[in-house]
């Protein structure tokens, strides 16, 4: 990976993190007026002044500009002006446009394309942000600092014997960015040549880009040395573009207030005089110390992409394909807490050490194989252990993803007028960060699906004698090996009539009201295209919404389960793996194929004769255990393989949030742990496979395992 490909992959990863952080402040921060704490304000403004300072550090102007805007506005707020609940309303819109704009485009930076989009319309938004409610006349412009007049730029220094005194002004290169700190450096590295020396602006410490950007930066200096030691020190400064320096004449510095203007008057004319002597000379100088700094930074990404800035569309294209790479490894940093890394490194240490134990003990004459059982087993529990520490790297809070969700209902409620509480319950809960990245399009679906098909308007909730505001409760939690996600409102429910009319009008089903249960016509909403909105609006009507959810649930070895009550809401229960990457199983044999079935699901074995089977008088298995009824399945009948045993075989009760059942295989062979992979694609047009099985593994032996849904082949 070349120098500017890190620089880039570590802006974007900091600051979608800083955007992310900034976006849970806004959201979940705010007090009962409508306004925020000033430890969230301060948290804010530095969020701001941290992504203006890496904009400009890779030259991304219009992402400078556009946050040092809005800093200026939480930096007014924080020095203690007052706003109203609807102003702290629309501080916060604006902020969150601002927002979504940044990760825009710092997602096009990402692909190798440069940040470029308009910010004149979100500038426009910012300066009107802090007008006073009551003077409409007032308008408080969000300026860069350092809009003096020109008259105020007037310096004077005390006369010393034997040192000349000069005036310089400095011009930076444009778009280099971080002028003041440019600035900062020249009077860092000029002040020891200087007995005195004073500068415009006068406080680099402070946000003075813009001034220095307008106006240039100016020094007043009095010193013993050479005119040559004074240039060489400017011209070494990175990114100059040009300067003058001029000598200030001693009558330049009466005391006298009525000379004073006359005197800065002729230092101008001086300047321009001396400057245009020596124009040539130090446009020379200048324009080769130039070309050597710009040949040094030629591997910037700065430099680079400012050139791809210029080029047409065809080579941004070029430059997009190159960047493919990176982009497919998008997300590809992980924050993890330095204790998991300190035990990871010291059980490697240990795998090590208790390796080499094993591996001598091997080698020896007299074999103790009572010792080398014991380190062997020792050996397992480290490794055992060495999983279970991968394994909770991966895991991450599943809290940023619900504090997105906060966003979609805040911007619904403002375009539907409809009012609602969004419930988190349960958003400390870890999951594989895998299922993190894929689990947040299905959730903004089902949110929306809520908030326009669910929850009333306000008069009609008041009407059914129902609180004027809805609520949405959105909850995670961890039960045995899975994660389940529900999202529940109290809303107006499903309409089993209205979704069976509708399922027959698509062709979904041919079967009448009576013959459909509950949990059937609630899953119609599930297929695609299906959608019980007459008009197409914003949110809703197209029937996809839905459709995404139950692909990509799907996708995630998860099962989606619908519950709702008419006139008192809906709950929606997602189910899915709490990682993608290991599990622990039983081998099973059901004809000449081997098949894993996960431990987790597995209650209880039955040998051969131990259990007994009965039948309904619909043909249908069943077997008593301990006073409880179970259906049976048998795993050959559904998959449509021959059996070695068809009356007889090994019985498996397994479990899962959607029940019990029990199955029936021809023998077990051991168990252990597996690494999942996806179902090859040759095998996921057979629809048996892709309806009973959740995964494949690699057996020791190379050959391919396939792994059994228990959930699928409970609900089934």
């Amino acid at each position: 990976m070349s120098g500017v490909d890190s620089m880039v992959e570590f802006y974007v990863y900091e600051n979608m993190q800083l955007l992310e952080q900034l976006e849970e402040i806004l959201l979940g921060g705010q007090s009962d007026d409508g306004g925020l704490e000033s430890e969230q304000i301060e948290e804010i403004f530095r969020v701001m002044h941290t992504i203006k300072g890496a904009s400009a550090m890779m030259g991304y102007e219009s992402l400078m500009h556009i946050t040092h805007s809005i800093e200026d506005v939480f930096d007014e707020i924080r020095k203690g002006r007052e706003l109203s609940y609807d102003k702290w309303e629309e501080v916060i819109d604006v902020t969150l446009a601002i927002t979504d704009f940044l990760k825009e485009e710092i997602n096009n930076v990402q692909e190798g394309l440069f940040p470029e989009a308009s910010i004149d319309e979100l500038h426009e938004r910012v300066i009107k942000l802090l007008k006073e409610e009551e003077t409409a006349e007032q308008n408080l412009e969000i300026n860069f600092p350092g809009e003096e007049s020109a008259e105020s730029n007037t310096v004077k220094l005390e006369k010393i014997d034997g040192q000349t005194q000069y005036h310089a002004k400095v011009l930076f290169e444009s778009g280099c960015g971080m002028e003041s700190i440019r600035a900062l450096g020249l009077m860092v590295s000029i002040e020891g040549l200087c007995s005195s020396l004073k500068t415009i602006p006068e406080d680099l410490n402070s946000d003075c880009d813009k001034e220095i950007v307008e106006n240039g930066f100016e020094l007043y200096l009095s010193t013993e040395k050479e005119r040559a030691e004074i240039e060489k020190c400017i011209e070494e400064t990175m990114f100059l573009q040009s300067y003058d320096l001029v000598e200030i004449k001693e009558k330049e510095q009466e005391p006298a207030s009525s000379t004073t203007e006359n005197a800065i008057a002729e230092v101008a004319i001086t300047s321009e005089d001396v400057h245009e002597e020596n124009l040539d000379k130090n446009q020379e100088v200048v324009n080769n110390e130039v070309n050597k700094i710009n040949e040094a930074l030629n591997k910037e990404k700065s430099n680079e992409l400012q050139k791809d800035n210029k080029k047409s569309d065809s080579p941004k294209k070029e430059a997009k394909s190159q960047n493919n790479q990176a982009h497919s490894n998008k997300n590809s940093y992980l924050t993890v807490n330095i204790s998991k890394v300190d035990m990871l490194m010291n059980l490697v240490g240990e795998i090590v050490t208790t390796e080499s134990m094993v591996e001598k003990q091997s080698q020896l004459e007299n074999f103790d194989r009572d010792m080398f059982e014991k380190q062997a087993r020792r050996l397992h529990q480290l490794t055992t252990e060495l999983q279970d520490v991968v394994m909770s790297i991966r895991m991450v809070p599943i809290s940023s993803t619900f504090t997105k969700m906060q966003r979609v209902v805040r911007d619904m409620c403002k375009k539907t007028g409809k009012h609602v509480d969004l419930v988190l319950v349960g958003e400390q809960t870890e999951v594989d960060k895998t299922i993190l990245e894929n689990i947040s399009d299905p959730l903004m679906h089902m949110i929306r699906n809520s908030m326009d098909h669910g929850i009333e308007m306000p008069e009609d909730r008041i009407a059914k004698s129902k609180p004027e505001k809805g609520t949405i409760t959105l909850e995670a939690k961890n039960t045995g090996g899975d994660v389940v996600i529900v999202i529940k409102d109290d809303g107006k429910g499903l309409n089993k009539e209205a979704l069976v009319k509708k399922a027959i009008e698509k062709g979904i089903t041919n079967k009448s009201l009576d013959e459909i249960s509950d949990k059937e016509a609630y899953n119609f909403i599930l297929a695609p295209g299906f959608s019980t909105k007459e008009a197409v609006t914003e949110f809703s009507g197209r029937g996809v919404g839905m459709d995404v959810v139950h692909t990509n649930i799907r996708k995630l070895r998860g099962s989606i389960n619908i519950d709702s009550e008419e006139g008192k809401g809906t709950m929606i229960i997602i189910r899915i793996p709490l990682t993608l990457a290991i599990v622990d199983g039983m081998k099973v044999q059901i004809g000449d194929e081997i098949y894993i079935i996960p431990s987790l699901n597995i209650k209880e074995v039955f040998r051969q004769g131990s259990y007994e089977i009965v039948q309904n008088p619909n043909g249908e298995e069943h077997s008593i255990i301990r006073g409880n009824c179970y259906e049976i399945k048998r795993l050959s009948n559904l998959l449509g393989i021959e059996s070695e045993k068809s009356d007889e075989g090994i019985m498996i009760l397994v479990e899962s949030e959607m029940g019990n059942v029990c199955i029936i295989v021809d023998r077990i062979i051991g168990q252990q742990h597996v690494v999942i992979k996806p179902i090859p694609t040759l095998l996921t047009q057979f629809d048996k496979v892709q309806s009973h099985m959740s995964g494949c593994s690699i057996l020791e032996d190379g050959s391919i395992s396939l792994i059994f849904d228990v959930n699928a082949i409970i609900s089934r």
